[in-house]
């Protein structure tokens, strides 16, 4: 089963890579291509002093995924979270298209690009889509568009809530879209399949020192959306088999997590008005074997005002009282953000972030942080 998905991967690359005598090709296959990119420069004001693994503190760790620390010795810094996407579809027919997308950015072996998206898609109706290959892994609100800083008001998502060691899956997913009732739409997907990332950045840099290698086998998601184009409500469930162990030094290696059945729920609510706009998100994983449990939560209101909107979001995360794998870990942060909208396409955008540490061992310590970001889609 892996191979195929991996096949199907393959098959979307090796679709897309005759770009050009495609595109110029009026009665054959059509391609499309778009973009993103950001340049985001931010700078730790204060916190708590001390280190924590590799970093000198006051320090904060702002992109779980690629591991994007910001740290206050190094005054501004605009090596952590700037990036490059590019994304490539390629339409055999109406019904057969594949997909690339690629993503460069610093802080990932040093601007190599990495394939976040690799996929086939067939629409078997017009409400039902089957894909097969790479996608990201639907467990929050801005997943499908967590990069594309255009989507969303703040210069990221908040890093209390998004992110996870892994965050892409190949597998399949089916897809379905229709109009339910008045002006509500109904979009629903089921995805499953799994992924293995050896020498985990996550694992390795944030909290094991060692090399170690996570995969998530056996995932089984879905979720649905209901909107009216102001009002957007969403609910999902995931579950799977959690592996992780960690290669010490000697040669010996220690199994950390040994296939432990783990459950993803979330719930986000959101609303866009001509002026107000509100912004929530509520999650909850869970693991019976290990005890593990983690909450995690963000609210915010904004106004838009022309170009301008302003938003004020706190968010949360903290592990539960009986995770008796590590100690309570967990961090409360408010974030006051400033985004101008230069042209539709272009967003400039400001943001001041103050967050307190609450975990109950020696982590990144509070901080106080400023960021600015030029980001677009093209």
């Amino acid at each position: 089963m892996k191979n195929i998905f991996q096949i199907a991967a393959l098959t979307a690359c090796g679709l897309a890579a005759p770009l050009a005598a495609m595109a110029a090709d009026d009665d054959g296959p059509k391609f499309s291509f778009s973009g993103f990119a950001q340049l985001t420069a931010g700078k730790v004001l204060s916190g708590k002093e001390g280190s924590y693994m590799q970093w000198s503190c006051p320090c904060t760790i702002q992109n779980w995924e690629y591991v994007g620390v910001y740290e206050k010795s190094k005054g501004w810094q605009a090596d952590q979270e700037s990036l490059l996407g590019l994304q490539g579809t390629l339409r055999m027919n109406d019904k057969l298209s594949a997909t690339v997308q690629l993503l460069s950015r610093p802080n990932n072996d040093n601007y190599q690009p990495s394939v976040d998206w690799a996929y086939v898609s067939y629409a078997l109706t017009d409400e039902w889509t089957l894909q097969a290959g790479r996608k990201r892994i639907p467990l929050y609100y801005y997943s499908d568009f967590l990069y594309v800083g255009t989507a969303y008001p703040w210069v990221r998502p908040a890093p209390d809530v998004y992110g996870w060691p892994i965050y892409a899956y190949d597998g399949a997913n089916l897809a379905y879209s229709r109009p339910v009732f008045g002006n509500w739409t109904l979009d629903a997907n089921l995805w499953a399949g799994g992924f293995s990332y050896k020498d985990n950045a996550y694992d390795t840099k944030i909290y094991f020192g060692d090399r170690t290698d996570e995969a998530w086998r056996k995932i089984l998601g879905g979720y649905a959306t209901l909107s009216d184009g102001a009002i957007s409500v969403r609910a999902m469930l995931m579950t799977f088999r959690n592996e992780q162990s960690t290669h010490k030094p000697d040669g010996s290696t220690v199994i950390n997590l040994d296939g432990y059945r783990t459950n993803i729920m979330g719930l986000s609510a959101n609303y866009d008005g001509r002026n107000w706009i509100l912004r929530s998100e509520l999650n909850r994983f869970s693991q019976k074997v290990s005890g593990y449990t983690y909450n995690y939560f963000l609210l915010g209101g904004g106004y838009k005002f022309g170009d301008w909107t302003g938003m004020y979001t706190i968010s949360r995360y903290r592990t539960a009282e009986n995770n008796f794998l590590a100690p309570i870990e967990g961090r409360r942060t408010k974030t006051l953000a400033l985004r101008w909208d230069v042209s539709k396409n272009w967003a400039l955008k400001a943001q001041y972030d103050v967050s307190k540490d609450q975990s109950k061992y020696d982590f990144f310590g509070d901080y106080k942080l400023l960021s600015f970001s030029a980001q677009t889609s093209f």
